[in-house]
C-alpha cells in the first residue's frame, strides 16, 4: 500500500467505482485508480475494497472520499482527480453530480461498454423467437453429458452451443451469430433428441419450425456483429482515448444505416444511451484537440469544468471510457471467495484481493 501511494501521490489520476453482491449477499464496492500520463499509459491499481450497508449515491460519495484519503491522508488533492468512471445506474449518476461539486476538475463519464451492452439487451428484446431458441437449447445441453455426446457424434468439428449469460456483455448476440452459422446442423441434432425427455427439447423443436427465425438470425449477424467486436475492443488495455472513441463512433455510424422496424428501435435505444452520457462529449472534444483537428468549435470550453486549463487536457491522451478494470477486480474477488473460503473475514479478504490485483507480476 505504501509503494502504491508513493507512485500515485503527486500525479493526476482517473478513478472508477462499481459494486456487486457476493455469495454472502454483501454489497461489495471496489475503487480502481490509474495515473494519467500525457505520453504513455500507466498501471491500474485496486486502491480499496469495502462492504457497504447499502448501495446509493451517499455511500458511493463517502467511499470515494475514504479512498482518496488513503492516497492523500489529511490533505486530499481534489484537483488531481480528473476523471470518474462508473456504470449508468441512477445512484452512480447522482453520486457523480454530487462529487463534481467537490472535485471541481473531475469529469464523470458512464462506461461505454456497459452502454453497448444495454443496446444488446434491447436487441434481445426485439427478437423473441431467437431468444426462445437460445434459451431452450442452452437448457438442453447444460449439465447433460449424454446429450453433449449426441451433439459431438452428429456434428463433429463444431463446438457445442454457447451458454450466453445475460449479464456478460454481448454474449447473447454471440450466441445468435453461432445459431446463424450452424442453423441446419442444430436443427438436425435437435431432431435426433426425444422430445419426451425434456420440456426444453419440445420447445426447441417448436421454435425451430417458426417462420422468420432464419431471417432474424441472418439480420442479427449482418447488422449487430459489430457490437460484440466493439465491446471486446473497448476492453483492451492501454488504448488511447481517440482509439476507444473511434470504436464507439464506428458503432454509431453502422447503426445509423439500420433498416426495418427492429433496426429503428435499436437505433433509438443507442441514441438515448449516449445522449444520457453527457460528459462523453467533453472527452470527444479533448480527443480532437489532442489529435490536432482544426475546428473552430474546439475553442468553446463552456462544457468543461470552470477551472480547466490546457495543461489538464494533455493528461487525457490515454484516458479510458470504460470501467472494465473494476469488473476484472470482481472476477478476482469471486475467485478468492470460493466454496471452501466462505468464512473469510472481509478485512482479510480485502487484503488478499488488493495483493492479487496489484502484484507487480500481474500489471
Amino acid at each position: 500500500m505504501d509503494k502504491m501511494k508513493m507512485e500515485i501521490r503527486q500525479n493526476k489520476i482517473w478513478v472508477s467505482i462499481d459494486e456487486t453482491c457476493d455469495v454472502e449477499e454483501r454489497f461489495i464496492a471496489n475503487v480502481i485508480v490509474e495515473i494519467l500520463k500525457p505520453d504513455c499509459p500507466e498501471r491500474m491499481f485496486l486502491l480499496h475494497s469495502e462492504e457497504l450497508d447499502k448501495a446509493n449515491h451517499s455511500t458511493i460519495c463517502k467511499l470515494l472520499e475514504k479512498a482518496m484519503g488513503i492516497i492523500w491522508p489529511g490533505d486530499i488533492q481534489y484537483n488531481n482527480v480528473l476523471l470518474f468512471l462508473s456504470d449508468a445506474a441512477p445512484y452512480m449518476v447522482k453520486a457523480g453530480t454530487v462529487l463534481k461539486n467537490i472535485y471541481t476538475k473531475m469529469i464523470h463519464v458512464t462506461c461505454c461498454a456497459h452502454g453497448l451492452h444495454r443496446i444488446a439487451e434491447e436487441i434481445r428484446g426485439q427478437f423473441g423467437t431467437v431468444d426462445e431458441l437460445i434459451s431452450n437449447i442452452k437448457k438442453i445441453f447444460r449439465k447433460v453429458p449424454y446429450r453433449v455426446e449426441i451433439f459431438k457424434s452428429e456434428a463433429p468439428g463444431i463446438k457445442p452451443p454457447p451458454e450466453p449469460v445475460i449479464t456478460r456483455w454481448g454474449s447473447w448476440i454471440e450466441g445468435a451469430i453461432y445459431y446463424c452459422e450452424h442453423f441446419r446442423t442444430i436443427c438436425h441434432v435437435v431432431s435426433c433428441l426425444d422430445e419426451n425427455d425434456a420440456d426444453s427439447i419440445k420447445k426447441a423443436k417448436l421454435c425451430i419450425v417458426k417462420s422468420g427465425l432464419e431471417a432474424d438470425l441472418a439480420y442479427i449477424k449482418s447488422n449487430f456483429e459489430v457490437l460484440t467486436k466493439s465491446i471486446i475492443e473497448l476492453q483492451t488495455k492501454n488504448v488511447s482515448l481517440s482509439g476507444s472513441l473511434a470504436v464507439v463512433e464506428n458503432v454509431k455510424q453502422k447503426f445509423s444505416l439500420l433498416k426495418g422496424i427492429c433496426g429503428k428501435l435499436v437505433l433509438t435505444k443507442l441514441q438515448k444511451v449516449f445522449e444520457k452520457n453527457n460528459s462523453l462529449r467533453i472527452l470527444e472534444k479533448i480527443s480532437k484537440i489532442l489529435d490536432g483537428e482544426n475546428d473552430s468549435n474546439l475553442d468553446d470550453f463552456s462544457e468543461f469544468p470552470d477551472d480547466y486549463s490546457s495543461d489538464d487536457i494533455v493528461y487525457f491522451k490515454y484516458a479510458p471510457i470504460t470501467s472494465v478494470d473494476v469488473e476484472r477486480s470482481f472476477s478476482a474477488y469471486k475467485t478468492i471467495l470460493s466454496n471452501n473460503r466462505r468464512s473469510f473475514v472481509f478485512e482479510n479478504l480485502r487484503k488478499h484481493l488488493i495483493i492479487q490485483c496489484d502484484n507487480d507480476e500481474n500489471p
